[in-house]
């Protein structure tokens, strides 16, 4: 069962890396492919059977170092080298879309925050803006499908 959920979050994170690119690139990867957004939904397929198993080896609060014991040094390093850019990822996905979401009113392309008409965006505008959306969203997924991979197919068990 590890080794499966191992790889079922392996798949997760090639494709939310596959996403991430994409939207990196400027591509509203949700436009061209909605299901893209099942990865979202995947995120919990796998890490909380993670969270369930590692709670059962290291109990309820564990620290960092006995996470980082359950690794190999690499792994534990590539996570955290991931972990560093999820949170740059969202800090500059947050200045990017100025607290808004892209939409269209009234056939004009304008971004919105909680309903308040932040400006009208041109087209490009409004496509880099949902790709940005998606970006911020992927980065976030590369972590929480990071770690259940590591843990499932890199974690040291007890015997």
């Amino acid at each position: 069962m590890n080794r499966f959920l191992g790889f079922a979050a392996l798949t997760g994170l090639v494709l939310s890396a596959i996403a991430h690119v994409c939207a990196l690139a400027g591509i509203d990867v949700a436009e061209r492919v909605p299901s893209v957004w099942l990865l979202h939904v995947g995120i919990f397929l796998v890490f909380f059977p993670f969270v369930f198993s590692s709670r059962k080896i290291l109990g309820k609060r564990p620290s960092l170092a006995d996470m980082r014991a359950l690794v190999p040094g690499r792994v534990f390093a590539v996570g955290l080298a991931i972990f560093i850019y999820a949170i740059i990822n969202f800090m500059l996905f947050a200045a990017a879309t100025q607290g808004g979401n892209p939409a269209i009113e009234a056939g004009q392309y304008v971004l919105k925050n909680h309903g308040r008409l932040v400006r009208e965006l041109s087209f490009a505008e409004y496509e880099g803006l949902r790709a940005n959306e998606l970006r911020g969203f992927s980065g976030h997924w590369l972590f929480f499908y990071f770690v259940p991979f590591a843990y499932f197919m890199f974690g040291k068990r007890p015997v």
